[in-house]
This record gives C-alpha cells, sequence and structure tokens, in this order.
C-alpha cells in the first residue's frame, strides 16, 4: 500500500482570497487509488480556515504582493505548506497544475526533495497535458502526466516501469522519455466518484467549510474557442457524457452523507460583504462543473426531469452556452432547483466573437438570456477583455452589452493567453515573447492586459466598472 498527497497548489489564497473546493481531477484519482487498495488523501494548499480572507472584489489590487510570494521562496507560507506535506510522510506527492500555478509548484517540490529525497513526485493536469517539458522547468519532479490521471497515476504507485505507462513522462538519462497520450477511460460512469472525506491537515470542524458539492457529468469539450485550453487538453471527437441515472446516483449520495447540518457557503458569498444573506440550505449548493453542462439538451432534460420527479430538492448551478437555451429548458431548469447559470459571453463585439471562434453572436446571446430572464433562473455574466485586435469600441459594445442584458452577477477578465490554447500559440507566432513571461502571471485577474496595449485606460477602468452592477444583485457571487 502506498501513502499519496495529491496536492492543489496555492493561487487565490496569494492573492488575500481563498478557495474551499479541491480540485476535482485529484480527487478522482484519490478515489480510485483507495478502491484499490492504496491510502490517497487530499491536501488544498488554497484554503485556509480564516474567514477574514475572501473577498474577490481585491483580486485585481492585489497582484504586487501576488508577485512577491515567487521572489520570496523562503516565505512562511512556503515553509507552511512543505510542513504540512511532510507530516503526513508521504512515499507519492502529486500536484495538479495549469498555468498560473506552475511557479507555485516549482518552490514547493523543490523543499519537498531537499528536505525528503526518497518521497516521488508527479504532476498532472491542463499545462501538465499541454507542456510536453514541463519536467525541464519542475526540475525536482518525477513524472508528468497527460490526460486523464486514474491509471496512469495507480500504475506508477504500483511501481510499474514509468518508461512503459501510457500518459507517463519520466526522466532518461539524457532527454525527457514521453509514452504519449494514455487511451481514454471510455465509460466515465464506472468511475468512483470523487473522494470526499480524506482531507489531510484539515479538522473536524474545519471540514464542514469544504466544499464537496462538485460534480462532474461531463469530460470534454466539442467547441474550440481560441483562449480555452479545453480543445487541446482534451480530445474534442471524444466528449463523453454520464447517463443521468449515474448523475442523479451521486446527487442523492451527496445529500445523503454530506448534507447534513446547515452552514455558511463561503466560497458562494466571497464577493459580498454580509456573508448572512447567503446562507444557504442543506449545506450548500450543487456546482455541475462541466466546462458546458448543457452539450446536449435531451440528456439535460431528461435529468431535471429526473430531479424533478424524485424531489430531490437540491439547489444547483452550471455553466452554460446561451445558444442552447430553448423555453423548456429554462423552465426545466427553474423547477428542478438552478440557483444559476453561469454564461460566458466573452464580449459583445460580434467581430471578436467570430475571431475567438466562439460560435455565438451577440444576438444568440441575448436571447438566451432573455429566456433564463423570463423563467426566472438567475445568470452571471462572463466577459473577458484584452484580446489581440480589440479596440477600444470593441470594449465599449462589451460594456453596452453587458449593461443591456441585465445580468445577476457580473464577473470580468483580463485575458491571459494560457499556453497550449490557440491563441498562445497565434501570438507566439506573431512574435510576442509570452514565454519569458512568468508563469504567474498567467491568470485572468492580473491588472492590465498582456498583449493589447491599443485598449485605453479610460475604457478598460469603464469596464471593469461594471462590477459595480454586482451591488444591485441580492444574491451576490453564487
Amino acid at each position: 500500500m502506498a501513502k499519496v498527497l495529491l496536492v492543489n497548489p496555492p493561487f487565490y489564497r496569494l492573492l488575500g482570497s481563498h478557495y474551499n473546493a479541491n480540485s476535482l481531477g485529484i480527487a478522482y484519482i484519490a478515489s480510485y487509488l483507495n478502491k484499490r487498495g492504496h491510502d490517497a488523501w487530499l491536501y488544498n494548499a488554497d484554503y485556509v480556515s480564516d474567514k477574514n480572507y475572501g473577498n474577490l472584489k481585491k483580486l485585481f489590487q492585489n497582484f504586487t504582493s501576488y508577485k512577491n510570494y515567487f521572489k520570496d521562496t523562503d516565505n512562511a507560507l512556503w515553509h507552511e505548506i512543505k510542513n504540512k506535506i511532510l507530516s503526513f510522510k508521504p512515499d507519492w506527492v502529486g500536484y495538479t497544475a495549469y498555468t498560473a500555478n506552475i511557479s507555485a509548484i516549482k518552490i514547493i517540490s523543490e523543499k519537498i526533495r531537499l528536505m525528503d529525497s526518497a518521497i516521488k513526485q508527479f504532476v498532472g493536469g491542463v499545462h501538465a497535458t499541454l507542456d510536453k517539458n514541463l519536467l525541464e522547468t519542475l526540475r525536482f519532479v518525477d513524472y508528468s502526466i497527460q490526460r486523464e490521471g486514474e491509471e496512469a497515476v495507480f500504475a506508477l504507485v504500483e511501481n510499474k516501469d514509468p518508461k512503459t505507462i501510457p500518459g507517463v513522462i519520466s526522466r532518461g538519462k539524457n532527454s525527457l522519455i514521453n509514452n504519449g497520450i494514455a487511451p481514454i477511460i471510455k465509460d466515465i460512469n464506472a468511475l468512483p466518484f470523487p473522494e470526499r472525506e480524506k482531507f489531510w491537515g484539515v479538522s473536524e470542524s474545519e471540514k464542514k467549510n469544504i466544499d464537496v458539492s462538485y460534480i462532474n457529468t461531463i469530460r470534454g469539450c466539442p467547441y474550440k474557442c481560441t483562449y480555452c485550453a479545453s480543445p487541446s487538453h482534451w480530445d474534442r471527437r471524444t466528449t463523453r457524457l454520464r447517463s443521468p441515472e449515474s448523475v442523479i446516483e451521486e446527487m442523492v449520495h451527496l445529500k445523503e452523507n454530506y448534507w447534513k447540518a446547515t452552514k455558511f457557503d463561503y466560497s458562494a458569498s466571497a464577493n459580498i460583504g454580509e456573508k448572512e444573506t447567503l446562507k444557504i440550505e442543506d449545506n450548500t449548493i450543487v456546482y455541475f462543473v462541466d466546462d458546458v453542462f448543457t452539450i446536449h439538451k435531451k440528456r439535460v432534460k431528461k435529468l431535471l426531469r429526473m430531479i424533478i420527479d424524485q424531489k430531490l430538492k437540491m439547489r444547483w448551478k452550471c455553466e452554460a452556452r446561451a445558444d442552447h437555451l430553448d423555453e423548456e429548458l429554462c423552465e426545466l431548469m427553474a423547477e428542478s432547483g438552478c440557483e444559476r447559470v453561469k454564461l460566458g459571453f466573452e464580449s459583445g463585439s460580434n467581430r471578436i466573437l467570430e475571431n475567438v471562434k466562439k460560435l455565438e453572436t451577440r444576438e444568440d446571446m441575448l436571447k438566451g438570456a432573455t429566456m433564463l430572464k423570463n423563467a426566472g433562473v438567475s445568470f452571471a455574466a462572463y466577459f473577458i477583455a484584452g484580446f489581440p485586435g480589440e479596440t477600444d469600441d470593441d470594449v465599449r459594445q462589451t460594456i453596452d452589452f453587458a449593461k443591456k442584458i441585465e445580468a445577476d452577477y457580473y464577473s470580468l477578465s483580463i485575458l491571459a493567453p494560457y499556453y497550449g490554447t490557440e491563441l498562445y500559440d497565434q501570438l507566439i507566432e506573431n512574435g510576442h515573447a509570452l514565454e519569458q513571461q512568468p508563469w504567474e502571471y498567467f491568470f485572468h485577474q492580473s491588472p492590465k492586459p498582456m498583449v493589447n496595449d491599443k485598449i485605453s485606460k479610460k475604457v478598460l477602468q469603464e469596464y471593469l466598472s461594471l462590477v459595480e452592477l454586482n451591488k444591485k444583485s441580492k444574491k451576490g457571487y453564487v
């Protein structure tokens, strides 16, 4: 039996906020290992129990202090995380990687190696899949996992030869050995539910504040938006759907085993001052964390009817596309307990939407938003500014559109051209020196556009000021 600690590295806490839900990817790996006789735990290094953390409004303001953590590798925070990991006495440590947390993994993995060279370390996640040379950056990490990690990690901890395991990148004598992408798990219904019990270093009283109600019903996404890493991370041709029956089974499991006492959902209340206004029933809200929950409308409608017919009375939220919506679906959402739909509008300019291959128009999005309103379903509007070639006029169109839809919540981002996206590759081809930027700069709350200096400060400030519209919302961020 191997002892395995799967780590969600710090990110939001470096910005003065926190994230109380563990990565679902490593939670699946943990449960897969535990079902097969190993001892796998989760450690969310982004979680802090201090309730003073949590004001996401300040993320844009905290960039300087955020950068200082990476300059000061002897900061107490890094030692706290190192000591927490070592206290587990692991045989293996695994990290989930996206572009902005690579530098954090680099710092932590080096400290672990210097303290205990016998601990084997691996990294997986989106960035690990897309960056085939990641181990050259993470010099103290032994293995990199491409795409789905359940079977590859299991083979590693079973001490199989890494050079023979599909999906694993390992170190050879003079170069990296890449065994290619592992075969997909065809039947994702057969996977055990993600680990929701074994959180390392968390007291029983703190455990109740961890959001365990994330559910994944789809692996993959058939769309090819240029700013999104999903088309590269997943094979667009093999998007896999869980059955409605399997999803309902997991929801019932959540309700019977975890939805016990009423509590505050600090994740949901991070953007409002009065947390009491978001005191929620039955512990939390189910979050369907698929890239696009509504990909297959017939399947989604069946699932929602089952929620209604079985009287689950479980509030939920999801991410969707406006052009998937119809009146029947919106009404089913309302009746089945939908708390909020998150819509990635990105831009109010049809020119920009076409450039980034969104495959939606401003008109499509307005129609979808209107149907949600008519059905009484709350929705959040997500926008991005700073696309290459975007002008003041394009951003003003976004501002006008944002005001027109009257969303219940607005999330405003500055473009981060994530590694491995089509957009990143395009920018490199056009001479942008993105590879010279530290990985920690690649996140969507950076204070200014990374690749577009043509948008005036005045218009950019008008765009960011849309956040003030959230004061009108009674629900805050859900």
